[in-house]
């Protein structure tokens, strides 16, 4: 027998990041270690662009100088140098405008001024 989540009559969807990244980039590995940290605690679907890909060529000309960048939903919330605080003040945002409480055992994310 499975077991079903469902919030408010609905069943709650994750929050998708976009992680455009480039070949030989160590901030690029530094952004997945922190991505994965974050991913202990919380559930998010992750896509990840190589912006030196054939048909990527409008992500090489944003952020050629700017890897690794970070989208949630399409819009960028991070570029350069970032960490694991970033991803979750931005999931604590992401939860107020999509009115969704984090999954069981998942801590509380709290901004940070």
């Amino acid at each position: 027998m499975g077991l079903t989540l469902v919030m408010a009559g609905r069943i709650p969807r994750l929050p998708r990041f976009t992680l455009f990244s480039g070949p030989n980039c160590s901030l690029c590995d530094i952004a997945k270690s922190e991505l994965a940290k974050v991913r202990k605690t919380r559930s998010f679907q992750l896509d990840t662009i190589n912006i030196q890909d054939k048909g990527q060529e409008q992500w090489k000309k944003k952020y050629v100088y700017w890897i690794p960048a970070l989208h949630l939903e399409g819009k960028e919330i991070a570029k350069g140098r970032w960490d694991a605080q970033t991803v979750m003040n931005a999931l604590a945002e992401w939860d107020k405008k999509n009115e969704q409480t984090p999954a069981p055992g998942t801590p509380p994310t709290t901004p940070q001024a």
